[in-house]
């Protein structure tokens, strides 16, 4: 017991001392050098950046890379790394030409930050994992790189500079107080995950004409974007890259997409391209003249974070005629899809979601891999007469079907393991040996 009372102690005198070290180092001016031309000091929670030139950063010369998010200085005295914790706010005054890479990362209790008119330029990740609430980007910034603003969770409001024409990829990504946000005109481009996982953003607004003619993969993925409006100038559009939506609405001029009742389609009205993850309705009636599916159409990232509370059935045409790559992927609450009598294709990870019966037409001649992984599935499966090819674990995870039944005569290719459940492959092994015999 004595070693035990004076174990704690020891240990209420380390807490002191380290306590009042700390403190001390809170209450002195800390001083230092970025570079051959600017010094940044610490006093009362304020690092201020002076002097004329741009930073010294990492990707730059003498400067070490270490990992995907971190690096290092060589030499301690041009960063303020030891202090990341007690920086409470930012000043880069005026003759700074540029923010470089990593420049104010990590700085998780920094809430404010200035901006002078004479930096041009902002690096990738500048701001990584740090606390700005409220961030003032000059015009004279013309270029800004990758993930320069990425899982800023406490980023409320962002004001763009005039002249930039890129939103780089995950220039925004994971920043989830973001409630708005405004596109200058000048944009042309939206990056790969630009917005992702912004869970809060409402509203996006583009300003005058604008002049957006790309929006990248997943670009506005797991939002809560109540309409979205694609304007006539855009050509491209990745997949799930306005998914995070309650509805969209594509000008009327736009040459490349439409939309009906919040959904959107290609030009000619044959290919589903987007059905919002936030869209209400329990059932979902595809128009007629749709013939593809197309690739996420139905699915908002590859089925994580953010996935339809909703629909519950889908009903098809029978002028579909393909379902492409995940096109259903992680859509939670389907249980039902009555399938269009003219399919013929259904790609990989088709339907990764809760159908409690599969009912395919004749008309069907591929399934791709882990077309159906659906654990919900009950009753048999049937696998069609026109059946050419069914690739590996097509049906995983169907545990719970009583039987597969092979009625296709037309099967070139099957892969050795479609279905994991030992009583449900001897269909598939009977076909084979069957189809092996009458070849020799």
């Amino acid at each position: 017991m004595k070693w035990c009372k004076w174990i704690g102690l020891l240990i209420m005198l380390c807490v002191v001392f380290l306590f009042a070290n700390r403190t001390e180092t809170l209450a002195k001016t800390v001083t230092g050098k970025n570079g051959k031309n600017l010094t940044w000091k610490i006093e009362d929670g304020v690092l201020t950046l002076s002097g004329k030139g741009a930073m010294k950063g990492c990707g730059h010369k003498k400067m070490k890379w270490h990992g995907e998010f971190e690096c290092y200085y060589e030499n301690k005295e041009d960063w303020w790394e030891e202090y990341q914790y007690e920086i409470k706010s930012v000043v880069i005054e005026e003759g700074v030409t540029n923010i470089a890479p990593h420049a104010f990362s990590r700085l998780p209790n920094a809430k404010i930050i200035t901006i002078p008119s004479s930096v041009k330029a902002i690096g990738h990740q500048a701001f990584d994992g740090s606390g700005f609430q409220k961030i003032i980007i000059p015009d004279s910034v013309t270029s800004i790189e990758e993930a320069a603003f990425i899982c800023c969770y406490d980023l409320e409001s962002v004001q763009l500079p005039k002249n930039i024409e890129d939103i780089p990829d995950a220039m925004f990504g994971t920043c989830r107080s973001l409630k708005q946000i405004s596109i200058p005109q000048t944009v042309k481009t939206i990056g790969d995950f630009a917005f992702t996982d912004c869970a809060k953003l409402e509203k996006v607004h583009w300003e005058g004409k604008s002049k957006i003619q790309k929006i990248g993969q997943e670009a506005f993925a797991v939002c809560n974007i109540k309409k979205l409006m694609i304007p006539a100038s855009v050509k491209k559009i990745g997949i799930a890259g306005v998914s995070g939506t309650h509805a969209i609405q594509v000008e009327k001029n736009n040459k490349k997409y439409k939309s009906k009742n919040g959904v959107m389609f290609s030009k000619d009205g044959k290919t589903l391209v987007c059905y919002p993850f936030k869209k209400k309705g329990n059932t979902y009636r595809i128009p007629k003249g749709v013939k593809t599916i197309g690739f996420y159409a139905f699915s908002s990232n590859g089925g994580w974070g953010d996935n339809n509370q909703y629909m519950k059935k889908v009903i098809m045409p029978d002028s579909v005629t393909v379902v492409k790559k995940r096109a259903f992927y992680g859509a939670e609450k389907l249980k039902t899809v009555r399938f269009s009598k003219n399919l013929k294709r259904i790609e990989e990870y088709g339907f990764c979601c809760h159908l409690t019966a599969v009912k395919l037409p004749d008309s069907v001649e591929y399934i791709g891999t882990y077309a159906f992984n659906c654990a919900d599935m009950r009753g048999n499966i049937v696998i069609p007469k026109n059946v050419k090819q069914i690739e590996y674990n097509a049906f995983i995870n169907a545990d719970n079907v009583k039987k597969m039944v092979v009625k296709s005569k037309k099967l070139k290719k099957v892969a050795k393991e479609i279905i994991h459940s030992n009583n449900k492959r001897k269909a598939i092994k009977n076909f084979l040996q069957k189809r092996n015999k009458e070849k020799k």
